[in-house]
């Protein structure tokens, strides 16, 4: 001690008014309330701790003295760690390190230590250690905090599906995430890579207007960039800028962010082309044709120019399906289309607006449509080669003229359908130009219809039911109806025969409201039979929605049978797409009734994408045409897959028609489609059959 006082005094001077042992006092009084203070024996024993290592640890001074440090070893540091610890400062050199305890009640603590050898003369062994600690568990924690965010970043920025990237006003990139060397293949330099690096030579416009807007310190608007990725392959990105504003190293940088839409870009185009195309035959749809239609008439009206409409109808193509198959008829389709493409002329309209029929437009007066129209008829009816078989076309044309026979599109139309009924039924393979008043009701239509008339009244017709099927459990969850008519003397009569003949007389809607009946009836049998819920689908043809007491009778058949209306379902035929205003209003006010309401044929040119947003519909069913061959036509999957991904987006059930493999029904299921329908797991069926089918 006699050594420690005389060094204070050297320190302090001979002038102090103040003893050393009073300095050395105070000096270890402020010690004492600032550090963690332990001294420990030369076997490691704690011989000494202030009130601070008691206030961190939670121990009292009776439970640390005796003991050794390892009371408060928290098992974090390695053996190896305390070795080189204990090596240095037996040899007599200070230790210094931070150090992890624990705490009694199992918290942990981290302290900044500094551990001091005494000896009593040079060269011997220590005799006791004095350790300093400092509390620096809050500075570990934010430290820890930090590697764990950076860690996060890294994380983050390796395996997100966004690319980051800083730029300055030059467009030079001051830092890249990782994920651009996977987009691209290869790593970008920084400081002189710039976006007119990977960017299409097509979009530099697009970057030299987004520089010139970083220069102005203006922040762009999105926009999409198309880039050269991995393997040359073409990407788009949705790129949006925004600039950095805090002081720091990128201060007044920009942050670019980049998301790959490829994807969605090629789903977007593929609904475009749906919206707009037949995909069979690459020629407008039905939709898209009438909007043609309707743009030539406004063009012609005020050049005062003339043009005729022609409808083609390739009579008795069912035979072809029957006999060849649907594949082989849709390729009798397909040469038509080429045939017609190849004579109309490009100054003209074509298109394909149901399935077996085609609609074009023809310049010059109707004469001139009339004789052009012969020399295409004996052009598409040329032999065409199935199966080494020679399969000889029929065909039929209904021509009108625009101003002539009609002054609007939506009449022009409706003219050149009369001629091509007129010619339908004398026989078909001629053709009709449109003549006022043309009568279309043959002696044989005449009959038909009236012994129509008779067995709506008499009660000829029968409901079947075909299964609907959850695709993934092979569970029933719903029927379609379907109305049959056993004429006592006909027989059978097709539905393809008279739902035509029933919607053109309005016997539609007394039959109409007779199946609605029975449907309803049926699903309240079923329910009160204990059987699970199953959902009745009504078709509902355009005749029957446009009628304004449609909605009234609805009203009273659920009255009537007290079946629950969330068990029923109208299906919207195809041609209910006329008028959208009406049919939206219409079908509306069906919904509002608890029913649900699906579009049938979806995806054939009757409807197409727009009408998902703009139709209140709960499902979409897609056409069978497309199911057929799904199996070996990649078109088709595709098409598929972006139907099932667009109604899932706008939060609609999906069903596909016409599955009649294993195989097809395993790719829909695939392709996330989770219900269908089809000979693969049932023909319709009689009421009783369906109840069997119900309780297994």
């Amino acid at each position: 001690m006699q050594d420690y006082v005389k060094m204070l005094q050297s320190i302090i001077g001979e002038e102090s008014l103040q003893c050393p042992v009073e300095m050395l006092a105070d000096i270890a009084y402020a010690l004492d309330q600032s550090a963690i203070v332990a001294i420990t024996d030369r076997a490691g024993k704690i011989t000494y701790v202030n009130d601070l290592f008691c206030e961190i640890s939670q121990y009292t001074a009776e439970e640390l003295i005796g003991s050794t440090h390892r009371k408060v070893n928290s098992g974090y540091h390695s053996p190896s760690f305390f070795r080189d610890m204990w090596s240095t400062i037996t040899r007599g050199d200070i230790w210094q390190g931070e150090i992890r305890n624990r705490a009694k009640d199992g918290t942990h603590y981290w302290v900044d230590t500094k551990i001091i050898p005494i000896t009593r003369e040079t060269g011997s062994s220590p005799v006791q250690y004095i350790a300093f600690r400092y509390d620096i568990t809050e500075r570990k924690t934010m430290e820890q905090s930090m590697l764990d965010n950076a860690e996060l970043y890294r994380l983050i920025t390796e395996n997100a599906s966004d690319f980051i990237a800083v730029i300055d006003q030059h467009g030079r990139f001051q830092y890249v995430s990782p994920s651009f060397d996977k987009l691209l293949g290869y790593p970008l330099s920084l400081h002189e890579d710039t976006l007119y690096s990977f960017v299409q030579k097509k979009d530099h416009g697009l970057i030299e207007r987004l520089l010139e807007m970083l220069a102005e310190d203006t922040q762009p608007d999105e926009t999409e960039l198309q880039i050269s990725g991995r393997g040359d392959c073409s990407l788009v990105m949705k790129v949006s800028v925004n600039p950095i504003r805090e002081p720091g190293r990128y201060f007044q940088h920009w942050v670019v962010a980049m998301q790959d839409v490829t994807k969605r870009k090629e789903t977007e185009n593929l609904i475009q082309s749906l919206e707009h195309t037949d995909q069979l035959t690459s020629l407008y749809n039905r939709i898209s044709f009438r909007q043609q239609l309707l743009n030539k008439v406004e063009t012609c009206k005020k050049t005062g120019s003339t043009f005729s409409l022609v409808h083609l109808n390739i009579d008795r193509l069912r035979y072809v399906n029957e006999s060849f198959g649907h594949e082989k008829g849709d390729y009798v389709l397909s040469v038509i289309a080429k045939r017609l493409q190849q004579h109309v002329g490009a100054e003209n309209l074509l298109g394909r607006i149901s399935g077996d029929e085609f609609a074009f437009t023809l310049t010059g007066s109707v004469n001139q449509a009339e004789e052009m129209t012969h020399r295409i008829k004996e052009v598409v009816e040329a032999p065409i080669h199935i199966d080494n078989r020679t399969y000889s076309l029929s065909t039929s044309y209904g021509i009108a003229s625009f101003p002539e026979h009609a002054g609007n599109a939506s009449e022009l139309v409706k003219n050149a359908e009369k001629a091509l009924h007129f010619v339908k039924e004398m026989g078909g393979s001629a053709l009709k130009v449109y003549e006022s008043g043309t009568e279309t009701k043959t002696l044989e239509r005449i009959l038909l219809e009236s012994e129509l008339r008779k067995s709506v009244q008499r009660g000829y017709f029968t409901l079947e039911y075909q299964p609907k099927m959850n695709l993934e459990r092979g569970e029933l969850i719903g029927v379609e109806a379907l109305v049959r008519w056993d004429h006592p003397e006909l027989g059978r009569i097709s539905p393809d025969r008279f739902i035509p003949l029933a919607e053109e007389s309005r016997l539609i809607i007394p039959l109409g409201e007779w199946i609605l009946q029975e449907a309803c009836k049926q699903a309240k049998a079923w329910q009160e039979a204990g059987y699970p819920p199953v959902r009745v689908a009504i078709n509902m043809s355009t005749v029957q929605l446009e009628d304004p007491e449609t909605v009234d009778r609805i009203k009273k058949v659920l009255r009537e049978t007290g079946v629950e209306p969330e068990l029923i379902e109208i299906e919207v035929t195809e041609s209910s797409f006329a008028d959208k205003i009406f049919m939206k209003e219409t079908l509306q006010a069906i919904r509002s009734l608890g029913i649900t309401v699906a579009i049938d044929d979806f995806g054939t040119g009757y409807s197409n994408f727009s009408y998902i947003q703009e139709l209140p519909a709960d499902t979409i069913k897609i056409d069978m045409s497309f199911i057929r061959d799904i199996d070996v036509n990649e078109n088709n999957r595709a098409i598929v897959k972006a139907i099932v991904t667009i109604a899932e987006t706008a939060g609609l059930r999906v069903i596909a028609e016409g599955i009649e493999t294993e195989e097809q029904a395993r790719i829909l299921l695939e392709l996330g489609c989770q219900e269908g329908q089809g000979y693969f797991y049932s023909r319709p069926l009689p009421a009783e059959d369906c109840s069997l089918m119900m309780s297994l």
